[in-house]
Order: C-alpha cells, then sequence, then structure tokens
C-alpha cells in the first residue's frame, strides 16, 4: 500500500524533455529555425533528395562486386592456388568470389528498386516552423530540425 502511495506522489517523466534534449542537438528551438539559418543548412547540406541514378550501370556495379576489396583477397588466393598447382581448389574460389558478386549485384538492384518504389510515397511538400510561423515548404527545402 505505501508504494503505490509513494508512486503516485513521485512526478511522471516529463514527456517533453527528450523534445528539448531533441531540439539542442539539432541546435533549434520549439520556434524552428531562423529563414536565414535555414538557407544556411540548406547550402551546407544540400536538398533533401533522393538521388536517382541514370543510365546504364550494371556493368560498373558488377565489376565494383568483383573487385571488392575482400574479392581482391580471394583473387589473389585463386591465383596462388593455380601456381600451387591446385587448379580444383582455384576453380572453386573463383566460383565462390562470382556466386557472392551475383547475390551482392542482385541484393543491391532489389534495394534500389525498393528505394525507388519507396519515393513515391515521399510527400512533395511538409510544414516547417520558420521565426515562430507554421510555414508550408517544398521537400526539396528542408534541412534538419525544419520538420514538424
Amino acid at each position: 500500500m505505501a508504494e503505490t502511495e509513494a508512486r503516485q506522489d513521485r512526478p511522471g517523466p516529463d514527456p517533453t524533455e527528450r523534445v528539448d534534449w531533441l531540439l539542442r542537438d539539432l541546435r533549434s528551438s520549439r520556434q524552428g529555425l531562423s529563414t536565414r539559418e535555414a538557407a544556411r543548412r540548406l547550402v551546407h547540406y544540400g536538398p533533401n533528395e533522393l538521388s536517382r541514378r541514370g543510365g546504364r550501370r550494371w556493368p560498373r556495379e558488377l565489376a565494383r562486386q568483383i573487385t571488392h576489396p575482400l574479392a581482391l583477397l580471394l583473387w589473389a588466393a585463386a591465383g596462388l592456388a593455380w601456381v600451387a598447382g591446385i587448379a580444383a581448389v582455384a576453380v572453386a574460389i573463383v566460383v565462390v568470389i562470382i556466386v557472392n558478386a551475383a547475390f551482392a549485384f542482385v541484393q543491391e538492384m532489389q534495394a534500389e528498386r525498393a528505394v525507388e518504389a519507396l519515393a513515391a510515397y515521399l510527400p512533395v511538400q511538409a510544414k516547417a516552423v520558420r521565426d515562430g510561423q507554421v510555414l508550408v515548404v517544398g521537400a526539396g527545402t528542408w534541412c534538419p530540425a525544419t520538420y514538424w
């Protein structure tokens, strides 16, 4: 009984406390950023946009997987196995490199397609607090501590 009374006497956690910490870390306040600070952050951090790569990139991406540092180490091991006369091991290592590169390449392409699909759900505009006023700003002009 005394324990429940003691719990009722204690003040509960302040739900705004963590917001204040977040605002401090983002170097902002409840009044939002000034227009000047938002413009400075936009120049410093760049627009808040997903960059889309265009053109044919799959040969370069596949080559990147085959020349990954761990793959290069495996290429060296395959070369040493070949020089040592252990052709079966050398071939097995090359097969492992190719299979690993193919899996990594496919996963990366799927992830990129997922990001492209999610980009369609991003809002074009959002509310931001600037100079103490709520404004509707374009998605490209969002910068840290302007979300609401």
